[in-house]
């Protein structure tokens, strides 16, 4: 973010704090101390201290601590509010004419060295009065703002209306295919065309500008890693630089919201198992200091995540024995390097022989793949031995509106999040073989189970002779959903499921179709939690 930005922004937030420390301060000179008035003004004065400090105001900074510490001495009944209550009011106007003189000049910074002398003395000596402080009247009306605080429930009332709009649209545009198939008017026909084309174009730049209006950067998530991160290194002995890139990029704020605690867990596991000790970097030949890179970029309708590390890797091998020990796979199996990574996100894995505070009690990793399998996300994890790991999280910039796949299968029609699906394929039923009871199709050199979307809901299917594949995957693994037949690519709006209905296996929510259908979203986490819903 540039500096006039964030000058702009610390103006915004300064004139709230100002305006509720006076408002503060007239209802003590009217009604008298009152703690619980105080407690509310000093914590507005301790916010707008640390914000000053971090905008490089020192002196400022220092003035407002003069003002907290004098207020302080109020309520500790040190000194009479009667006597100091004209100088607390004025130092709302030396405070006041110092953001009017930032304003003016963004690169100012006011020497309040006079003041902050005068509030000491104020303190020292309270009846001796005090050199009242001339303010430019304009400068109670504060600083101009361009932004404006709303109810996030608001935004969310709003989106369900365009929702509603979006699949109305869908309807209309059908109606008008109906209309030029059995009305044989060319001129009436084209003028419909054209008023459904200008109103899709007023609905997608309506939901575009509610969509907007709901994000928020990705630093409103990653700014709470570096404490963290630093206390955690210390409790090991370890160094580790925490670097950001990409963190303007914005996610709408449901997503932020449900994004921080699958984060918390990768940092943490990428600081207890992936960054070496000081020591042990130093006989690898590494820098004393690891790395930890959060990074944010968008692709189209998603945001690419990645946390990477540059510590000791993952131990394959150790992986393996530990998944044997736990009964998650049999030493005869032959796995690949994907298929190793993959048990990393298994429930209750781990190759931590005890628990830490930090880690090893084998939730962490299970936690962010459910988690960001809620978001209609996933995430794949790398590592290369000795050099780093790295994890990657793919999430739609949305979780209201959202891009899907939609495929039928018998007789019904459900919506499969894009962000799931690598790609699709038809093919024949001879293709497919059985291996252990287990549908199966030998794809890319990789031999993928098929779930068949029909008997996984219990529908009625008849075999053809051609089927469809939507290859989707879940970290590193991959299976294929076999349907009767794909309907396209299209943007959904998700309607959550009323409690009344119980849990719905397999089902993430549901879309109404422009022809007023349900249409039900598959929750693809559940392909790999049970086969087939019997």
């Amino acid at each position: 973010m540039e500096y006039t930005e964030l000058i702009k922004d610390y103006l915004d937030d300064a004139t709230g704090h100002l305006n509720r420390i006076d408002t503060s301060l007239l209802l003590l000179e009217k009604n008298g101390a009152n703690k619980d008035i105080i407690i509310n003004t000093l914590g507005s004065l301790h916010t707008f201290k640390g914000n000053s400090g971090m905008m490089g105001f020192e002196s400022l900074k220092l003035y407002i601590h003069q003002v907290e510490e004098l207020l302080k001495k109020v309520s500790d009944n040190e000194i009479s509010l009667d006597r100091v209550i004209d100088g607390l009011l004025n130092s709302a106007n030396v405070i006041r004419g110092a953001l009017h003189e930032i304003e003016k000049d963004s690169a100012a910074n006011p020497d309040l060295t006079e003041n902050i002398l005068g509030l000491q003395h104020l303190m020292e000596c309270p009846d001796n009065g005090h050199e009242r402080q001339m303010v430019d009247p304009l400068s109670y009306l504060g600083t101009k703002t361009d932004t404006i605080k709303v109810d996030f429930k608001k935004l969310d009332d709003l989106l369900n209306l365009v929702g509603e709009l979006v699949i109305f649209k869908t309807r209309l545009n059908q109606i008008e295919t109906r209309i030029r198939g059995e009305v044989n008017n060319k001129s009436l026909s084209k003028e419909l065309n054209a008023g459904l084309e200008l109103m899709g174009k007023t609905i997608s730049g309506l939901q575009e500008g509610i969509m907007k209006a709901r994000m928020l950067p990705v630093s409103h998530v990653f700014s709470k890693f570096p404490r963290m991160v630093r206390d955690l290194a210390k409790m090991q002995g370890k160094e580790i630089q925490l670097l950001f890139e990409g963190e303007d990029t914005e996610l709408d704020k449901t997503v932020i919201d449900e994004l921080e605690e699958p984060l918390l867990h990768i940092i943490r596991n990428a600081i207890d198992h992936g960054i070496e000790s000081i020591s042990e970097r130093i006989k690898k030949g590494k820098n004393r200091s690891g790395r930890i890179i959060l990074s944010a970029a968008q692709e189209s309708n998603y945001v690419i995540i990645k946390i990477i590390d540059d510590g000791r890797g993952i131990n394959f091998e150790k992986i393996k024995e530990m998944a044997i020990e736990k009964g998650l796979i049999k030493s005869e199996d032959a796995l690949d390097k994907e298929s190793i990574i993959s048990l990393i996100f298994s429930a209750g894995f781990t190759t931590k022989q005890q628990a830490t505070d930090i880690s090893g009690r084998g939730i962490g990793l299970d936690v962010v793949n459910k988690n960001i399998s809620k978001l209609n996300g996933h995430v794949i994890a790398d590592s290369i031995t000795e050099k780093g790991t790295s994890f990657t999280i793919k999430l739609p910039l949305s979780l209201a509106i959202i891009p899907a796949l939609m495929a039928e299968t018998g007789g019904e029609v459900y919506a499969i999040p894009m962000s799931a699906v690598n790609e699709s394929v038809k093919v024949k039923e001879d293709d497919i073989h059985i291996i252990n009871n287990h549908e199966v199709i030998r794809f890319r050199e990789k031999v993928l189970p098929i779930v068949r979307l029909s008997e996984f809901f219990g529908l009625g299917s008849k075999k053809r002779k051609k089927i469809y594949l939507i290859i989707v995957g879940r970290a590193e693994k991959r299976i294929a959903i076999a349907v009767d037949r794909l309907r396209g690519q299209q943007e959904i709006v998700i309607k959550p499921l009323d409690e009344t209905f119980g849990k719905s296996y397999g089902i993430a929510g549901a879309s109404i179709s422009g022809d007023g259908r349900i249409i039900l979203i598959i929750d693809i986490l559940a392909f790999w939690n049970k086969k087939s819903k019997k």
